[in-house]
């Protein structure tokens, strides 16, 4: 296993400063690659692929109400990509805004030459290869998510966060990553609470509640893309209530896939202050 590579700070006086730091982790036998951070748009913002060394990103709670929860946030991207910005930065300075520490996870993603530009239009045109490739990475960026809520859960102090108050949540892909990791965490590394928005867990093996039943919050579009995502993320609400477990589902009529903290001008549009709400009320 790799030694953690020690965190190198990026403070500013600013009130967006954070930090960086890079994660521990043990090598793989895929490839990698060089990895690539790609403006798409203005609404997409930064995507990054070609992940191989995880790190997390921390924006401590700020605003008048500041609480001790934290939540780790995991973007989206089929586990080829990350949508770094519109589901990940954007989250952790509203979280953040709203007295909650935040810190977005750069996880492991699939190695693939080339930029993201060059492959991600084609990468759904066979579908079967991508879940399977997402498959054969899903235990390496679940082990990351495992390891920066550890790391997290040990430097509660340093952050003003109570070490039983870690959160986990994930978009698409980024759902399917915090649900592995709800479902074969161990204590020190299981999260407290997890939100999964879209959740993609057609790669995701079916699995019990744990047993610390973390509450969960679920939100989709019921017009989303890929048709198996509103059956599944009801599946999860269905398997907490068996499990009398805490947990709120909020299923929108229109917003599509990915629609991330971009405004849509539709109801989905307020999703993101639902999940302050309710990581506020627990």
């Amino acid at each position: 296993m790799k030694k953690l590579i020690f965190f190198y700070l990026l403070l500013t006086t600013s009130l967006n400063a954070q930090e960086k730091i890079r994660l521990e982790y043990q090598d793989w036998d895929l490839k990698s690659y060089k990895e690539n951070r790609v403006l798409i748009s203005e609404q997409e913002g930064v995507w990054l692929d070609n992940v191989s060394e995880p790190e997390i990103e921390i924006y401590r709670a700020k605003g008048n109400s500041i609480t001790d929860k934290a939540m780790i946030i995991c973007p989206g991207g089929g586990l080829f990509f990350s949508a770094y910005e519109k589901e990940g930065v954007k989250l952790a300075k509203k979280l953040s805004l709203n007295g909650i520490t935040s810190i977005v996870l750069k996880y492991r993603t699939y190695p693939r030459r080339g930029s993201v530009i060059d492959w991600t239009e084609t990468i759904w045109d066979k579908p079967q290869m991508a879940i399977d490739s997402a498959k054969i990475i899903l235990p390496y960026s679940s082990k990351d998510a495992m390891t920066a809520i550890e790391f997290m859960r040990k430097n509660a102090a340093n952050y003003n966060i109570n070490p039983n108050k870690i959160g986990l949540m994930g978009f698409s892909a980024g759902g399917a990553v915090t649900m592995e990791t709800a479902y074969n965490s161990t204590k020190k590394n299981q999260p407290n609470f997890i939100a999964s928005i879209y959740p993609w867990m057609d790669i995701v093996l079916k699995q019990e509640v744990p047993n610390n039943k973390p509450p969960a919050f679920i939100t989709c579009a019921n017009d989303d893309g890929f048709k198996e995502i509103p059956p599944s993320s009801v599946q999860i609400y269905q398997d907490w209530i068996k499990a009398d477990a805490k947990v709120e589902l909020h299923m929108f009529s229109a917003g599509g896939h990915g629609f991330g903290m971009n405004e849509i001008n539709s109801p989905v549009d307020r999703w993101s202050q639902l999940l302050i709400d309710w990581i506020l009320s627990l």
